[in-house]
């Protein structure tokens, strides 16, 4: 599933949390591991240090310094040649991590939501958000925790569930057969998640959606997950499903709000009435969550 891995780095606390994840992937699986680091330029005239920017192999032994100081202790990296290094400048770092993906048939980039700003920026939301727009591949997100939300190492919380948000679109389908092949790398239980949004009657109106439509549209919601999981869940895989109702993006982080919660969500859904998993919503629930997001505009078709 994993063969070639790119972790976008650039030092700020979501990139160090996302390399753990992306470390882990590697110790998982045997996959390659390119880190690499975009310097945006120019970088004006307002920003940055003034002093001449370094020469290409200056910038790259630099990199390569600062990842072995600051990512992690040399006993829990691979004592092999999986892990490259890669440094390059251009005008805009998302069309750089995505045109390196497609070029090196990488499987999975692995960033942080937010990064630094000034001399070091790369990686902050809209670039997350552009990067997840425009890979050929699904990207692993995650962001940096809040001091209340701190973990106690550096080290990422292990992947105890993943969550699978559904909207009966075909998009959500393709999400939910890449969730049960990371079930087998993660072995953890897998969760379908189904969010029934209510239409909302001003009270001017002087009436109420009755009870027992809100009832029938949560059960039929269920019947029809369990349809879902029956399909596509292998036989003997810990699975669940969970149907609930309200805004999307609250919903569904109220199911995976645990820092161990592996959300895989298409970042396209079901338009006009029906629609759940629009973009909008998936830009949402990469803000909030707390545990790691992978997400695609495209999953991969099933081997």
């Amino acid at each position: 599933m994993f063969d070639h891995v790119l972790c976008a780095c650039d030092f700020s606390p979501a990139s160090e949390r996302a390399f753990g994840y992306a470390l882990d992937i590697v110790e998982r699986t045997g996959a390659s591991l390119d880190l690499m680091y975009v310097e945006e330029i120019p970088l004006g005239i307002f920003q940055g240090d003034p002093s001449p920017a370094p020469g290409e192999k200056a910038l790259q032994n630099r990199f390569e310094e600062r990842c072995q100081n600051d990512l992690a202790p040399p006993s829990s990296m691979p004592s092999d040649d999986r892990i490259s290094h890669i440094t390059t400048r251009s005008g805009a770092v998302a069309p750089a991590l995505a045109k390196y993906a497609e070029a090196n048939d990488v499987d999975l980039v692995v960033m942080g939501t937010h990064g630094r700003r000034g001399v070091e920026r790369a990686i902050v939301g809209s670039v997350a958000e552009e990067v997840l727009r425009t890979a050929p591949c699904p990207v692993l997100t995650t962001r940096a925790l809040d001091q209340n939300e701190n973990e106690a190492s550096p080290s990422p919380t292990p992947i105890e569930r993943i969550v699978v948000p559904i909207d009966f679109s075909e998009a959500s389908r393709a999400a939910l057969q890449y969730a049960t092949r990371l079930t087998s790398i993660y072995d953890v239980p897998l969760v379908l998640v189904h969010v029934v949004t209510l239409p909302k009657i001003p009270a001017a109106y002087g009436v109420e959606l009755p009870a027992l439509s809100q009832m029938e549209l949560l059960n039929r919601a269920k019947s029809e997950l369990e349809k879902w999981q029956d399909e596509m869940v292998p036989a003997g895989q810990d699975a669940s499903c969970e149907v609930t109702s309200g805004n999307p993006v609250a919903s569904i982080h109220d199911v995976a709000s645990a820092p161990g919660d592996l959300l895989v969500m298409s970042t396209r859904g079901l338009s006009g009435i029906k629609r759940v998993m629009l973009g909008s919503v998936a830009a949402g629930v990469l803000r909030r969550a707390t545990g790691p997001v992978i997400s695609s505009h495209s999953f991969p078709s099933t081997p």
